[in-house]
């Protein structure tokens, strides 16, 4: 994790999201907690969610790299050059340079932090990773190459709250995934979000759903509060989502359609007054009821559709994502 002489400021290439973020922190809880069962197949619709990452590519939004102001541009690759050749010093005049021209430069600030790590001034590093951090808040490059000195300090808490933030920033990024990973490797946690097996839904033209679902109605357990699920998903697909978002003309799952349709599972499980409760169901009712269904949802099992309401979602609940990976997915 630390950073190399020769490692170039523009850092890495945009990611080639193959394996998503579930399938690595499972592959890590079974690493740290061998008799951690395997993920479930359904938490795989997330394998299109695809993201890259603005601070790992060096690329914004504005047609330069780093500004749109010439002289910052220039000073940003002076910089570069200046750090690529291990002249930290003469990297961190000209990103100072850059960032009083254009205040707005991420990059300035972070490449700034980069610059005193790689010289282990670390209270000089912290300084400017937290100017970058005030620039954009939802880049999670900051939080995550903050917590690099916080490790190489073994100060392992304070870098597990940043590698956290990271995180929830930018869950479907694979950058901070792969260090909230290695910091647990590290500290020989686990970290797994909670499997839920929900049955797998198809629609026919019309909207109707057909599903693997697969319950005995008389069972004691409860589980065919599953039709409930499918019941919801197909209303959705039908009109719901196009009464619920009139702006978009194609119909997508949502993250108001999947939370609907599990809480119409935990309401048809609570009536049932199962004998044997089904431990999933259960699981799901105490996860509902502490208020992060809509985390783990968005975190544990998002598909390309329900990613869409990330954004939005992150907005007002920020601190409810945090608890929620902090209380569910890192194992104390």
């Amino acid at each position: 994790m630390r950073l190399s002489k020769n490692l170039k400021a523009s850092r890495l290439p945009a990611p080639v999201f193959t394996l998503t973020m579930f399938v690595l922190l499972t592959t890590l809880s079974l690493y740290a907690q061998p008799s951690e069962s395997s993920f479930s197949a359904a938490s795989l619709r997330q394998k299109n969610v695809v993201t890259g990452s603005a601070a790992e590519t060096g690329v914004t939004g504005d047609g330069g790299r780093y500004s749109k102001n010439r002289e910052a541009e220039n000073l940003m690759n002076e910089g570069e050059s200046h750090f690529s050749q291990g002249e930290f010093e003469e990297a961190l005049t000209a990103y100072r340079k850059a960032l009083k021209l254009d205040p707005h430069i991420y990059e300035a600030a972070l490449f700034s932090g980069d610059a005193y790590v790689a010289t282990n001034t670390y209270d000089e590093a912290e300084i400017w990773y937290q100017k970058a951090i005030a620039i954009d808040p939802l880049r999670e490059t900051a939080y995550r190459r903050s917590a690099m000195p916080l490790m190489q300090q073994e100060r392992y808490n304070e870098a597990r709250d940043r590698y956290v933030e990271a995180y929830i920033v930018e869950p479907y990024n694979r950058f901070p995934v792969a260090d909230l990973i290695e910091w647990a490797r590290t500290t020989n946690t686990g970290i797994l979000h909670p499997a839920l097996e929900v049955p797998e839904i198809k629609f026919d033209e019309k909207g109707y759903a057909r599903s693997n679902l697969s319950v005995n109605p008389l069972g004691e357990d409860g589980s065919s509060a599953w039709l409930a699920y499918v019941s919801t998903r197909e209303t959705w697909r039908r009109d719901k989502f196009a009464r619920t978002f009139p702006k978009q003309k194609n119909y997508r799952h949502s993250l108001p359609e999947e939370a609907e349709a599990l809480r119409g599972v935990i309401k048809a499980f609570k009536e049932k007054k199962a004998k044997n409760p089904n431990p999933q169901i259960s699981f799901l009712s105490g996860l509902n009821d502490d208020g992060y269904l809509e985390a783990f949802i968005l975190l544990a099992m998002p598909d390309e559709g329900i990613a869409q309401d990330y954004a939005e979602y992150l907005k007002q609940n920020r601190d409810r994502l945090r608890q929620y990976v902090l209380k569910y997915v890192i194992k104390k």
